[in-house]
């Protein structure tokens, strides 16, 4: 039997740590963050035999990955999974039904009892192979407990966190056929009896003892993810009875002081708490009596791994940004990482070996005795910068001599318009390798006489992993990423589908609302949308607070409810002209989803933007749409899928590009591709003519987009280098 724990994502912007049990039989989930799916995907971590999900906290770095989870495992055809977390996980996964629909799924939630003594402790699962036991903390009510650089949030009493410990059973010795077939026992059930433990008695009446036949059994092997958020949980997680049996203890023996041994050994410990709990004197204390022989991991230290775990993604990026640096961002920040996987150490004052700090696919093996330890194998390498820049010089060779001979001549109606245009998602459904879900992010000076400025933010649609490109998207500069989250002033979502607004919740987690001038977040979409987040914020007071929601029909003139006397409507107006210049605001009903909406809008009263969600083509958009400077339409399916597009009302490439030309858009991108394109869907080049497709983090200023479409060609090149990709299925 082998059994091994493997982590899979560490502390960083991106993602949080979030750690795989794999056993012969099952798959077990311990914190399911953003991105967690994307991760599992790319790096083809197995998740059919998934069905229990451990949760050490109600917060969205431990669960903004759950919902997209669920849909995508009840898609493949499983029957049942089970969320274990603290008290309120089943509140939590109660509120996920306005958006999560799969009734013929079971999905049944199990929340940790706060108080747990040590009689009534007993598996919060257990099978032939391993148990996993739930401890639960409450944290000391009324302290202050940081969430991020600055974020700051109250603790109410009733914040719980559940740390986990994983035993393997007891494994049975190695059947001794010869010494079987020595003492005369016949071939067949008595064979099995015997390495079952059981004695057996032959014809002639002799007893044969198991224990003559087997090889001695190993004994259980264990690990443990201590969870404590803030040294708030200290002292309720120190004075545990429930880890007793895990640790060593004084004890008095014919006068002398000794120190008794664990029942059950464990062989590593995962730390999921920070600084302040690592260098807490009692927490210090405890972890001491876990023993010298036991492994720690670190996985939510400042020295963890800053690269995405991305890594086709991150190499793709790289390879374009040093084609076309003004139009993707840079991600060599990843150089602040070692070079080399797994040789990273740091001392800590609770061991007298070097602490191991935690990278995604390591992977410790439990059992068998004779495999346990270490694999790095799979820990991510640094991207080789020097080498992508060489593979790329023909192409900036190339780059260099069309733009020269083009006689490119500048926009001349968004020369003096600077916004800008950020994709931070571009699939559909599922994220993918190259694609996360969708996300749009336009950005707007908000004063365009004055350089300095800062500049304010506005997304179209949110999808689950939206964060994490925005981190990308500032290169790792934690300055510039806090800027664009502070600046961020409205999420539009188009519809009541997961994979547009799943994203939104981790965003206002890491808000801040703490200086006079800061405002919360103004969402304007549908209504289950604001239902699942008012549900949401009962059970995570991280988003408490920070955000105004106005329904989409409040824009829509055709709706029986529209009227423009409804005070929010009335203000979200004028706060659209104040806050991002834009003076003209409709959503406009599109047939896709319930309530399903594109959004029109004008910027400083002459730049026309459109977006039409995920929609089938419709002529009353492209009327909306007319003169449109710039008109970003879904293409789900390339040409010739018109069966498969009505049937899931999405667009092909060429309705989205002839409803961009019924509408005369100057500019027309397309987006929200099936995962069935890894890289790009078939487009030849007499339609890149028409329409750019976008990217993943292609960032354009307004008055380069003419330039960017003449790139359009070059740009699909570079994408189909290395192209050894199978098209996966949407």
């Amino acid at each position: 039997m082998v059994v091994h724990m493997q982590v899979l994502s560490v502390q960083s912007v991106e993602m949080a740590p979030s750690l795989m049990l794999a056993t012969e039989t099952q798959r077990f989930l311990f914190n399911v963050g953003d991105g967690t799916q994307r991760m599992c995907m790319e790096h083809h971590v197995r998740l059919a035999k998934l069905r229990n999900v451990f949760l050490t906290e109600l917060r969205t770095h431990t669960l903004g990955g759950l919902p997209g989870m669920i849909l995508t495992v009840s898609d493949t055809g499983k029957d049942a999974m089970y969320i274990h977390g603290p008290e309120g996980t089943s509140q939590y996964m109660h509120a996920t039904r306005h958006f999560l629909f799969r009734p013929n799924f079971k999905l049944e939630a199990k929340d940790v009892p706060t108080k747990l003594g040590v009689i009534d402790h007993k598996p919060a699962y257990e099978d032939e192979e391993v148990k996993v036991y739930a401890i639960p903390v409450r944290a000391r009510a009324g302290a202050k407990r940081k969430l991020n650089d600055t974020a700051v949030v109250t603790e109410t009493g009733a914040n719980d966190c559940v740390s986990y410990i994983v035993e393997t059973l007891e494994q049975r010795g190695k059947f001794l056929v010869e010494k079987a077939v020595a003492l005369g026992v016949p071939k067949g059930r008595l064979f099995g009896d015997l390495h079952k433990g059981k004695d057996v008695t032959l014809p002639d009446g002799r007893v044969v003892r198991s224990a003559d036949c087997v090889s001695p059994s190993s004994p259980g092997a264990g690990c443990a993810i201590v969870a404590c958020p803030s040294k708030n949980y200290v002292e309720e997680l120190t004075t545990s009875p429930l880890y007793r049996r895990y640790q060593q203890h004084a004890a008095t023996q014919d006068g002398k002081e000794t120190m008794t041994q664990p029942e059950l050994q464990l062989q590593v410990v995962y730390h999921l708490g920070d600084a302040s709990v690592l260098q807490h004197p009692s927490y210090i204390e405890w972890i001491k009596r876990f023993g010298d022989d036991v492994e720690h991991v670190l996985l939510n230290y400042s020295g963890c791994p800053e690269k995405t775990v991305y890594r086709d993604s991150a190499k793709l990026q790289a390879q374009l940004h040093s084609v076309f640096p003004d139009a993707f961002p840079s991600n060599d920040y990843e150089l602040r990482d070692a070079e080399t996987p797994f040789t990273r150490r740091v001392d800590m004052p609770f061991t007298s070996k070097p602490v191991i700090i935690g990278e995604s696919m390591l992977k410790y093996t439990l059992t068998p005795t004779v495999r346990r330890g270490f694999d790095a194998t799979h820990c991510f390498q640094r991207l080789n910068y020097d080498e992508i820049q060489q593979s790329t010089a023909s192409f900036r060779e190339t780059l260099t001599q069309s733009e020269a001979a083009a006689a490119t001549t500048a926009d001349a109606l968004a020369a003096h318009l600077i916004g800008r245009l950020t994709f931070l998602g571009t699939g559909c459904a599922i994220p993918s390798k190259y694609r996360n879900v969708t996300g749009i992010l336009l950005e707007f000076p908000s004063n365009a006489a004055d350089a300095s400025a800062p500049w304010h933010g506005m997304m179209l649609d949110c999808g689950e992993g939206s964060l994490g490109q925005l981190y990308r998207y500032a290169q790792g500069d934690m300055t510039k990423y806090r800027a664009l989250l502070k600046n961020l002033k409205c999420i539009w979502i188009s519809h009541n589908h997961a994979d547009h607004h799943l994203g939104i919740a981790r965003i206002l987690s890491q808000r801040t609302m703490e200086d006079e001038a800061d405002e919360p977040l103004t969402i304007i979409g549908p209504t289950p949308v604001e239902w699942w987040l008012k549900e949401y914020a009962q059970v995570d007071p991280t988003i408490v607070g920070k955000y105004t929601y106005v329904d989409n029909f409040h824009f829509d003139q055709q709706d029986d409810r529209f009227t423009d006397s409804v005070p929010a409507a009335k203000l979200t107006r004028v706060w659209l002209q104040d806050a991002l210049q834009i003076s003209e605001f409709e959503c406009v009903r599109v047939k896709h989803a319930f309530r399903a909406y594109a959004v029109v809008f004008t910027w400083q009263n002459a730049l026309k933007i459109v977006f039409s969600g995920d929609c089938r083509p419709s002529d009353q958009l492209a009327e909306k749409a007319k003169d449109a400077f710039l008109f970003i339409h879904e293409a789900t399916f390339e040409e010739g899928m018109d069966t498969e597009a009505k049937q899931k009302d999405h667009s092909t490439t060429a309705e989205a590009m002839a409803v961009g030309q019924k509408a005369h858009a100057k500019h027309l991108i397309l987006t929200h591709f099936s995962q069935r394109y890894p890289k790009m869907p078939a487009l030849d080049a007499s339609g890149l003519d028409d329409a750019m497709c976008a990217m993943d983090l292609l960032s354009l200023r307004f008055s380069d987009l003419h330039r960017m479409a003449s790139r359009m060609e070059l740009c699909m090149q570079i994408v189909g280098m290395d192209e050894d990709d199978n098209a996966q299925d949407e």
